[in-house]
């Protein structure tokens, strides 16, 4: 957020404490998703959301996994990750994946346990209402909308969003860079019949989270 976290070892002690108790794959995603939101901001797309979850400090955040502006329009992130021991992990399952799951959270289609369409909208409002997230009066509105309208019971289509799925592939001792022509040609044959107002696709291998481990930890 812009209310400063530069105390880099307080962030620290907070990572290392989410990471108690965490399996593989919790920290694994975490790692991944953290990295993604380094290289967005990187690209200038602006942030309306804290990484941390405001209701319980143990658990990832509800609702979207990201929510961006960029040139005034909203996009909508979604991480998927695998790890290394997943040997028929691809960019483009993750990607299938973290579409899929965008999809279903706006069309009210994705379930609480009780049955009741996850309202991602609720969430997505109270992040970007943060001062810790320079809240943006307009952009604030317009979530409040869609939120209200998905209460209703009206949700919303793919179609009309602008979109980010990503996926990270762990690989440790299998490592090798992503062949960007291969790669082009099969996401551009699974996207051939999504639907979306745009789509941006991110996917990155990396060997493993030791170093970033380390670093926490020192």
């Amino acid at each position: 957020g812009i209310a400063g976290d530069k105390d880099i070892d307080v962030l620290k002690i907070e990572i290392r404490n989410w990471f108690v108790g965490k399996d593989e794959a919790k920290k694994h995603g975490f790692i991944a998703e953290f990295f993604c939101h380094l290289y967005l901001n990187q690209l200038d797309f602006k942030q309306h959301f804290l990484f941390k979850n405001l209701e319980e400090t143990k658990s990832m955040k509800k609702g979207f996994d990201g929510l961006y502006q960029f040139e005034n329009e909203i996009f909508l992130y979604e991480s998927k990750s695998s790890l290394s021991t997943t040997t028929t992990a691809t960019h483009n399952s993750n990607i299938g994946e973290a579409y899929r799951d965008l999809r279903d959270k706006l069309n009210g289609s994705k379930l609480d346990a009780h049955g009741n369409p996850i309202d991602p909208w609720s969430n997505a409002v109270n992040h970007a209402s943060l001062q810790q997230v320079n809240p943006n009066k307009t952009l604030i509105q317009n979530l409040t909308d869609f939120k209200k309208q998905f209460l209703k019971g009206s949700f919303n289509h793919i179609k009309n969003f602008n979109v980010i799925p990503s996926s990270t592939i762990y690989l440790d001792a299998n490592w090798k860079c992503i062949d960007r022509a291969d790669l082009k040609t099969k996401l551009t044959g699974l996207v051939k019949n999504y639907e979306y107002k745009n789509i941006n696709i991110l996917c990155i291998n990396k060997k493993n989270v030791d170093d970033f481990i380390a670093y926490i930890n020192t």
